[in-house]
């Protein structure tokens, strides 16, 4: 009975530390409401670019319509 209770011992010893680890591992990922934040940037900057594009062609089409005879 002993040699039982010295086991579970040991076996609650390994799983403390195997459960520190995990924990440890985890504050490391990304939770869902950094991902939305991040993306949602990501958006921003990806249609902020292709407005200036857009902007750019419209001006140069004006220019070609205006000038070019």
């Amino acid at each position: 009975m002993e040699a039982r209770v010295v086991a579970f011992e040991e076996f609650a010893i390994e799983t403390r530390h195997r459960l520190a680890r995990i924990e440890t591992r985890l504050d490391t990922f990304v939770t869902k409401a950094d991902l939305h934040q991040e993306l949602h940037s990501m958006t921003w900057k990806l249609l902020g670019g292709a407005m200036s594009v857009a902007s750019a062609l419209v001006g140069i089409v004006y220019w070609i319509a205006r000038n070019i005879h």
